[in-house]
């Protein structure tokens, strides 16, 4: 049996942040070590804080936890949020989405009621980065667009209740596969986390 793009456990989501002007980095890396000592992601094994703040447009801070990764994302000059997902158990393309999308959206709720960040990290929900690192399952190609339109587009209309979902590959053909996802909604974290 072909193994399907959605099928692999490196599934990764990124909410950019409505002022990147208000982006300083390194002031997260008190908040993700508290996150740690609090264990403050219940269902998570919270390990260590990585730096990467020094690499420009890199990885920015990242929070390592068993099964994924948190960070601020500085790629490509537009911070945001991202969750990558590395292990997961057997689930269904389905269920690897819900939690890849709720670990993010959780995430950034916590960031934006975070009382140290005075309400600077303010998520933008109307656009969502997509993607997948598995370039043997996804390559960085409109086949691969084409194979996950259908159960990605059905799963962002049913979170965003929004029929006017956009998907568009943004990845050159040498980096993993990415997709860009637009919705004309844009519910509050608060919101999307509930329903999901």
């Amino acid at each position: 049996m072909t193994a399907l793009p959605l099928d692999s456990p490196e599934l990764s989501v990124k909410y950019f942040v409505e002022d990147s002007s208000a982006v300083r980095v390194e002031e997260l890396i008190p908040v993700f070590h508290r996150w740690i000592r609090e264990s403050v992601l219940e269902d998570e094994l919270l390990i260590d804080v990585a730096n990467y703040a020094h690499v420009p447009k890199g990885p920015g801070v990242m929070l390592i936890c068993d099964l994924g990764q948190y960070g601020l994302d500085l790629r490509h000059g537009r911070p945001g949020l991202r969750y990558r997902r590395r292990r997961v158990a057997h689930a269904s393309p389905q269920d690897r989405l819900a939690e890849t999308f709720r670990s993010a959206i959780r995430a950034g709720s916590l960031l934006a009621d975070e009382p140290a960040l005075e309400g600077r990290y303010r998520f933008r929900t109307d656009e969502v980065e997509l993607v997948i690192y598995d370039r043997l399952r996804a390559p960085s190609a409109l086949g691969t667009l084409e194979a996950v339109s259908p159960l990605l587009g059905s799963f962002v209309t049913q979170l965003y209740e929004d029929p006017a979902v956009s998907l568009e590959l943004t990845s050159r053909s040498n980096e993993p596969f990415a997709v860009r996802i637009t919705t004309q909604e844009a519910p509050p974290l608060r919101t999307l986390l509930s329903r999901l």
